[in-house]
């Protein structure tokens, strides 16, 4: 590299630590900057202008990582530094990322449960199963389904909760229509997002078991004595419903494959005897909810799974029926991002 480009990299380097120097200024000037932000970036800018000003300066990096006797040794062992900075910044803002995520998603639970429960928690009295179906623009689908919920399953009495994810169709005013509870998200969070908000309703009304199934048609209503039966019998804590020890209408060869290769993967990471990890039709004990760490907005199947299993819930599965939507499009995606999506949130879960 000539001396001219290294002059030229040189004032490039110190006007952008300059740079950074002065605009950590004026958003902490404006007071949407805190000190420690502004310390760091200032520390940061002023360390790379007295660098670019004083090259010497660099000579700890370049003994630190035995570079002496490397042609530009000095600018090879700013640019490892400099990474690693980098990185130690990135993993700082995604940490940062995360209890952001976790605190909206407590505040939008709490928020929810306080506009929607003034309104439905005579529906929801006496309680003992609460059956929760998550629902997002299924209008033309849900009323039939609800229609379906049996009042009394196993001598336990039934309450259905309508959890509104967002929906810009008339899926609440159907659900409130039949009669059911319905809490609504302000906004569009994901499956995963609903459950924990239903298991939060669930807690509070002092129900015995919840159980999840789809709004679309696909479970039957019918079938969900098969998966309360075990928890009131106190033989399990969670149940799954399974569609491949029961029945299912064609679907997907290639989704139908996924959950093959996706329950081993799970069944080798945590042992469980799982066949269908991607089925949304369970039973939970209520007061198995605590054990439980819930994280996913989308694709809660699978990390209820292995949360549960984990925390030493007694696992087990039933026969149930799967069929196709009655109408519209599946909001799962399609089949590439659906599996890729799934199976980042299996190791997620596995990795927590």
């Amino acid at each position: 590299m000539g001396e001219h480009s290294l002059v030229l990299l040189r004032v490039l380097g110190g006007l952008a630590g300059l740079t950074v120097v002065f605009f950590a200024f004026l958003r902490f000037r404006a007071g949407s900057l805190s000190r420690f932000e502004t310390g760091l970036r200032w520390a940061i800018g002023f360390g790379l202008a007295a660098v670019c000003l004083e090259p010497d300066l660099a000579n700890f990096a370049v003994s630190m990582l035995s570079m002496e006797q490397v042609a530009h040794g000095r600018l090879l062992a700013l640019l490892v530094l400099s990474n690693l900075l980098l990185w130690l910044l990135f993993f700082r803002e995604r940490g940062k990322l995360f209890v952001a995520r976790r605190t909206l998603d407590r505040f939008v639970r709490v928020y929810s449960q306080r506009q929607g429960m003034s309104d439905c928690e005579a529906q929801l009295q006496g309680a003992q199963v609460l059956v929760v179906m998550p629902a997002l623009n299924e209008e033309d689908n849900i009323g039939p389904v609800l229609a379906r919920v049996p009042a009394e399953v196993c001598g336990l009495a039934v309450r259905v909760l309508v959890i509104d994810d967002g929906s810009d169709d008339g899926t609440a005013e159907v659900a409130r229509a039949s009669g059911h509870a319905v809490i609504s998200h302000p906004m569009r969070r994901g499956q995963g997002a609903a459950q924990r908000l239903a298991y939060d309703v669930a807690e509070r009304i002092g129900a015995e078991i919840v159980v999840t199934l789809d709004s679309d048609g696909q479970h039957l209503p019918e079938e969900i004595e098969r998966l309360v039966e075990p928890v009131k019998n106190e033989t399990h804590d969670f149940i799954v419903g399974s569609r491949l020890l029961g029945e299912r209408e064609k679907d997907s060869k290639v989704r139908l494959a996924g959950i093959h290769v996706y329950s081993a993967l799970i069944n080798f990471l945590i042992g469980t005897k799982i066949s269908d990890c991607s089925n949304g039709f369970k039973a939970i004990r209520v007061s198995s909810l605590k054990k439980i760490v819930l994280n996913e907005d989308q694709f809660q199947a699978a990390e209820t799974i292995i949360s549960a299993a984990r925390n030493g819930l007694r696992i087990g599965e039933v026969p149930i029926t799967v069929l196709r939507r009655q109408s519209g499009e599946s909001k799962k995606g399609r089949n590439f991002t659906y599996g890729f999506n799934f199976a980042r949130a299996v190791f997620k879960s596995w990795w927590r």
